[in-house]
């Protein structure tokens, strides 16, 4: 029991392709057992499992932890929020953060590129004009999230005509085929390439940064200080981009979270081995040796 790590997630692909990264990683780099407890539910219960011992690591977003865990006021420094995690997490709970991984899930305004090209929309701001002629699409959630709907009217000062409860799988064919304007989706969802969608900029920075980031029991990580350097290569290492890509090969090409997984890590290391076979070849004179 001692020599396996629970490592868990929530129930939806991310969280998934995730949770294999995190579990691959450790399974590779040590010496331990990994038992896989994913699809979770929310957030909810991946905490309570976390703090009842009943799971060793899961990757969470510091956005969430911040404002439906912690209870805190929005924060828009993503510097500051995982601040403010990470030491409530680590002195309340005995949780312990490991660095953000790169990407940032926040909650995105989003439309279709071909109407933000014909309107020039950039930024969220752009809709104002146009907004009580618009149909929004977005998830009933998001709708009673301070840092969602209620938040944008107060930070924006524009509502739109009308708006949609849709489910989260629902919104992006309902806004690619024009069935509503205006969706609330999620940065990193591979939906938004695949569908041919534009992230409209937060020029007003509403939404709090939800930057992922391992979080695991701080006992575990005293007993077992390789898991840390096992986790290492996430370390700012996948961008929003390239979790889209992620996320698209399982959403839409239908392949297994572990087999997206296992290849990410295979071409991380050949691109970390490239680079240090380039730096030794390089003569103290600057020149290719």
């Amino acid at each position: 029991g001692a020599e396996t790590v629970r490592v868990g997630s929530k129930n939806f692909t991310e969280q998934e392709i995730l949770g294999e990264l995190v579990a691959q990683l450790i399974e590779r780099r040590t010496g331990l057992q990994v038992e896989r407890k994913f699809g979770l539910g929310g957030t909810g219960l991946c905490h309570a499992a976390m703090t009842a011992g009943e799971l060793d690591v899961y990757v969470e977003y510091t956005g969430t932890a911040l404002l439906n865990v912690l209870n805190q006021p929005l924060q828009a420094d993503p510097a500051e929020v995982f601040r403010i995690v990470s030491g409530e997490y680590r002195d309340r709970f005995g949780l312990e953060w490991l660095p953000p991984i790169g990407i940032n899930n926040t909650y995105a305004v989003t439309v279709r590129d071909s109407l933000a090209t014909e309107e020039g929309w950039r930024t969220i701001s752009d809709l104002k004009d146009r907004a009580a002629d618009m149909t929004a699409g977005f998830t009933h959630e998001f709708m009673e999230r301070p840092d969602g709907y209620h938040g944008l009217q107060q930070v924006y000062g524009f509502g739109f005509g009308s708006v949609r409860d849709l489910e989260p799988g629902l919104m992006y064919d309902a806004v690619a085929g024009g069935q509503v304007d205006v969706i609330c989706a999620f940065a990193t969802d591979g939906r938004v390439s695949a569908y041919k969608l534009r992230v409209l900029r937060d020029d007003k920075r509403l939404f709090p940064p939800y930057e992922a980031a391992p979080v695991i029991r701080s006992v575990l990580l005293a007993a077992h200080p390789e898991i840390r350097e096992a986790l290492a290569d996430l370390n700012g290492t996948i961008s929003d981009q390239t979790m889209r890509e992620l996320n698209y090969s399982v959403d839409v090409d239908g392949r297994r979270p572990a087999t997206v997984a296992s290849e990410w890590i295979r071409q991380h290391r050949e691109d970390i081995e490239g680079t240090v076979a380039v730096a030794a070849s390089i003569r103290p004179d600057g020149r290719a040796g």
